[in-house]
């Protein structure tokens, strides 16, 4: 088990703690490794070759934490060999795992200090309670273990968190519960593992040891390769969710096109009919603003599909007058009845030219709709009520008051407050009376911006 520090760029309080720790470690190194019993040496061996073994297998958890039982074998020579064991097996295999990619990092130097300093304090403290498992087994050991693994996990995780704490400026205490807090449990139970293994090689040599070893490597490859494989899979959805996020917006972008598209082509749609029908110029997109600010009102949200069915029928309400000759529309006196019957059929041509388009099906039925009365004495079907589309109910009033208010070829446009109190009139018989007050409550901030226009008018004639 070693909990490794992170490496974002050092200041020099945290070098200088590297140094120190490495200094440390190195001094004890020197003083302890001569000390070593060399009368058996191929346990020495074996177990920092299985120290080795386990680090090359430790599984990456909680970013820079890294979970092996590379501590057992380690634990197991500072429990035989004392610190002068550890002094030389600690720094081979903190070297080892280094190898080859950051032989010439900084963080070489303080692992190896790191780890010679943990484990070497450790082994003193269970040499003082117990002494070594190279004489009689005694049922202090248990306790000594136990305690040398937390002088081992209290030294390791200060090491670590002040390091972190002085390179990120976050407190020691911080790094220490996201981080060290969760391991040591984990140094206990590989602490007591590495006195079973201690006292499995002192009885049973290189068989027992073999024996004991083999199921926590194995447990060990196990998981490092779950790990390794459920990481493959992470970043391979985590690839496919960036692939499928990256395709959504370009759907995205080629929707909005396409939306932009629909509405150049409807815009320059009402632009011919406009210019055809020269006497009510610019009447779609002004009934198209009256349509969406009562329509606001009655309750309709923008960037619904409700509004932009609403918005287009209102661009598109005429486009039936295709259908009707160039005599009658520009007729400057009434018509006759076979005339209203002709101009009464633009609903029907609208409709069945709108409703074939996907995206104007549902603006068809609006356009179809929006010549209808409240009191069902409308066409072309003599809807009435709530039967009527909302949209259609909403654009009636909108209309009515455009054309009111506009010159006509047989009329002049009459004033807005005359407009006004028709629509008034006809609340509930020829208008859904839902939508007259909506219209009411918005024709009065129509006036209110129309007033602030012609005062900003006169202003700039009276500067010129």
């Amino acid at each position: 088990m070693e909990h490794r520090p992170e490496q974002p760029p050092l200041g020099w309080l945290a070098t200088l703690f590297i140094a120190s720790v490495s200094t440390a470690g190195l001094g004890l190194i020197g003083w302890y490794a001569p000390r070593f019993d060399s009368s058996d040496t191929l346990g020495l061996v074996l177990l920092t070759l299985l120290a080795i073994l386990a680090d090359r297998l430790a599984v990456s958890v909680y970013g820079q934490t890294h979970l092996s039982v590379s501590f057992i074998p380690i634990f197991a020579v500072g429990v035989l060999y004392g610190p002068a064991g550890v002094a030389i097996a600690g720094p081979i295999a903190a070297i080892a795992v280094h190898i080859p990619r950051q032989v010439f990092s900084l963080r070489l130097p303080f692992d190896v200090g790191n780890v010679t300093i943990a484990i070497a304090l450790a082994a003193v403290t269970f040499e003082a309670m117990a002494g070594l498992a190279r004489d009689e087994i005694r049922p202090v050991m248990l306790p000594a273990a136990l305690t040398a693994a937390a002088v081992a996990y209290v030294v390791n995780a200060y090491l670590v968190s002040q390091v972190a704490s002085l390179t990120s400026g976050r407190s020691l205490l911080d790094v220490w519960l996201e981080k060290g807090r969760w391991i040591f449990p984990h140094y206990v139970v590989f602490g007591l593992l590495g006195l079973a293994l201690a006292l499995a090689y002192r009885a049973l040599g290189v068989t027992g040891l073999l024996a004991f070893v083999a199921p926590p490597i194995m447990m060990q490859l196990s998981i490092k390769q779950y790990t390794e494989r459920t990481t493959e899979t992470v970043t391979a959805l985590r690839r496919k969710n960036e692939e499928l996020e990256k395709a959504n917006r370009n759907i995205l972008e080629m929707t909005e096109t396409l939306k932009e598209t629909y509405d150049g082509t409807l815009e320059a749609l009402v632009t011919a009919l406009d210019a055809r029908d020269r006497e009510t110029k610019g009447h779609s997109t002004r009934v198209m603003d009256y349509t969406l600010d009562i329509a606001r009102r009655v309750g309709l949200q923008p960037d619904t599909s409700a509004w932009e069915n609403l918005r287009r029928a209102a661009l598109l309400h005429d486009v039936g007058k295709i259908g009707v000759s160039d005599f009658i529309l520009h007729k400057p006196g009434p018509l006759t009845d076979e005339e209203w019957k002709e101009m009464r059929r633009h609903p029907i041509i609208g409709y069945e030219m709108l409703k074939g388009v996907r995206f104007l099906a549902a603006p068809a039925e609006i356009v179809y709709s929006h010549h209808e009365r409240f009191d069902g004495k409308g066409y072309p079907r003599a809807l009435a009520g709530e039967n009527i589309p909302l949209g259609a109910r909403i654009f009636a009033v909108a209309d009515t008051f455009d054309a009111m208010t506009s010159d006509r070829p047989y009329r002049r446009a009459l004033p807005w407050e005359t407009a006004r109190d028709e629509i008034v009139r006809q609340r509930g018989t020829q208008f859904d009376p839902q939508a007259v007050d909506a219209f009411l409550e918005a024709c009065r901030e129509w006036v209110r911006t129309w007033d602030m226009e012609k005062a900003s008018a006169i202003e700039q004639r009276r500067a010129a």
